[in-house]
């Protein structure tokens, strides 16, 4: 359910990204108290560089979500036939966001029915 669809792809990797870069500003701060040994203890200049460069991937996922959400606003609805349910393509092939079945726009590339 996570990795299903393009659209739920890119906004787990926009998530990830959030969290690592929330993760590189603790390490920072880990730095700066001490905890990653003595050679980092109370240097100021480890703490900045790692608090800036965990801001930096936190304000690239705040760009990269709202890329999504336009990405999002302009994906065509369609119906699954397996579950019934409305979903996002993007593209011309797109696996649908509850059920993982594949679906698609033209007919060259509709998967094979068995």
């Amino acid at each position: 359910m996570l990795f299903s669809g393009k659209l739920n792809k890119l906004r787990n990797l926009a998530m990830l990204m959030c969290f690592f870069g929330i993760g590189v500003m603790y390490i920072g701060y880990a730095g700066f108290a001490g905890f990653l040994g003595s050679f980092f203890h109370q240097s100021y200049i480890f703490m900045s560089c790692f608090l800036v460069l965990g801001l930096l991937f936190i304000f690239g996922s705040a760009i990269f979500y709202m890329w999504i959400g336009m990405l999002s606003s302009k994906a065509h609805q369609v119906v699954c036939p397996k579950c019934n349910k409305v979903t996002k393509m993007l593209g011309k092939v797109d696996d649908c966001m509850y059920c993982k079945q594949t679906l698609s726009v033209d007919p060259k590339h509709a998967p094979n029915q068995v």
